[in-house]
């Protein structure tokens, strides 16, 4: 059920987003979480609201931890959106989890190929190069050396 308060709110945040004004988002996404859990009888708020908060808590440098647990749950919800995948994605790369991040933006990638967010995040991921003794873990010492002479 659409609670329309809540869903002016966030498409107010989506646009302080755009406009890179964080912080402002950040209450936008926030007010339609609250919004609807007051108005809406719902248990859960709609996932894309929690994403989006997540992403906000990330970038706003509020909680990487909490941005994403947000995200998460907002994945598990709904993990058939792109754009879900996408902030949880930028949240776990926020947070120094890059193999997570990377999957979770495949993820967001298999489900609508041609989205321009997730290949210029996964294009400035770049690609990792397979180790110089595939025989070996990449992490073995010998691996990360020979890894470095290469470069």
């Amino acid at each position: 059920m659409l609670v329309r308060p809540a869903e002016d709110s966030f498409q107010r945040g989506l646009e302080s987003l755009e406009l890179r004004q964080h912080r402002e988002a950040l209450a936008y996404f926030n007010g339609a979480i609250e919004i609807e859990k007051r108005l809406g009888q719902v248990k859960q708020p709609q996932a894309r609201y929690l994403s989006y908060y997540g992403l906000c808590l990330s970038l706003t440098g509020t909680g990487s931890h909490e941005a994403v647990r947000f995200c998460r749950v907002a994945a598990e919800m709904e993990g058939y959106r792109s754009d879900i995948c996408w902030n949880l994605g930028r949240v776990l790369l926020a947070a120094g989890r890059r193999r997570e991040a990377h999957q979770a933006l495949r993820w967001g990638l298999r489900l609508q190929p041609d989205h321009q967010g997730i290949r210029r995040h996964l294009r400035r991921m770049g690609a990792r190069r397979r180790p110089v003794l595939p025989f070996l873990p990449r992490t073995n010492p010998l691996n990360r050396f020979l890894g470095r002479l290469a470069n």
